[in-house]
């Protein structure tokens, strides 16, 4: 299994911005982000924050998209084995949403998105 750098390109760094609603997405695409990353309201260190909800995720990357922007769902925290199916239904949805980037902590949760989205890139959190 291999995985891919998320890099823009491997000469110019990429600008990254959050974003937990509309506003603060337009806002980081019109200052000039190239990717925006985003939680929903489960599996993310940015529960104190806005986020996005599932009804939402394509249509934020179709917003990104439409741009020439990328899109980057938040997943960085432990997962627990009773939270495992949902877990698994949230990374088919990432991936038919057509999100660009996972950002993850939890190894198992790696090992799943693999087998579930192998088209979604890998980024490791760093919390």
């Amino acid at each position: 299994m291999r995985l891919r750098l998320g890099m823009a390109s491997p000469h110019k760094p990429e600008l990254l911005a959050p974003a937990g609603d509309w506003e603060c997405l337009k806002a980081a695409v019109t200052a000039g982000a190239d990717a925006v990353y985003f939680g929903l309201p489960a599996f993310n260190a940015r529960l104190r924050a806005e986020n996005f909800t599932e009804a939402d995720l394509p249509l934020v990357i179709d917003y990104l998209h439409a741009r020439g922007r990328r899109g980057y769902l938040t997943l960085n925290v432990l997962i627990f084995p009773s939270e495992l199916t949902e877990a698994e239904r949230l990374l088919r949805w990432v991936g038919e949403s057509k999100v660009d980037a996972i950002i993850v902590q939890d190894l198992g949760l790696v090992r799943m998105a693999q087998e579930i989205c192998p088209q979604v890139e890998i980024h490791a959190s760093t919390q």
